[in-house]
């Protein structure tokens, strides 16, 4: 992971943090060796409002996080902004763990076994404690960069070239005589 600039804070721990808390929040919903409470998730959101300087993480893969995206800076009104980008349907999901231990097993009834870890993952982690995963569909995402993303510390050219390079693998790949796909 390449920063663009010096930053007071340090993303790979923030990564760690971020790690921690999706096994965290996956134990709502599946078996796990330690299972969290609703009332975990509900300290974690009280320290996030505590905080004094936030930033929004877009990730993949939560349990073992690739950083996309890191926007430092944000404040307590931004966060807000953030929150209205999330879907307003129901209000179990943004806030999940008001559901039923039963409700949540129905919520994953037709989910593969093992989560995939594809698609982009919001989290706002707070300085100095405070997390939550937001849940924003791939509009919200879009908007999320276009409001903050002049806020990204994370030099992005590794991670294109890093995709270039596998997309070239790819093609090469498919091009070789008989490769029948």
């Amino acid at each position: 992971m390449r920063l663009k600039q010096a930053v007071s804070f340090d993303p790979e721990a923030e990564l760690g943090r971020i790690a921690a808390f999706a096994e965290q929040w996956q134990s709502l919903f599946r078996p796990a060796e330690v299972a969290y409470t609703p009332a975990h998730f509900t300290a974690e959101l009280e320290r996030l409002q505590q905080a004094k300087r936030l930033r929004l993480y877009l990730i993949t893969r939560p349990q073992a996080p690739v950083a996309l995206a890191i926007m430092d800076g944000l404040s307590q009104s931004e966060a807000i902004e953030l929150l209205s980008l999330a879907p307003l349907d129901e209000a179990d999901t943004v806030r999940p763990w008001l559901a039923t231990p039963a409700q949540r097993r129905q919520m994953m009834a037709g989910a593969p076994e093992e989560a995939s870890g594809r698609g982009v993952y919001p989290f706002l982690v707070g300085e100095p404690e405070g997390l939550a995963l937001i849940d924003l569909e791939p509009e919200g995402l879009v908007l999320a960069m276009a409001r903050w993303g002049h806020l990204n510390v994370l030099d992005e050219e590794p991670l294109i070239a890093e995709r270039l390079h596998l997309l070239g693998q790819q093609i090469e790949r498919l091009g070789k005589p008989g490769s029948g796909e």
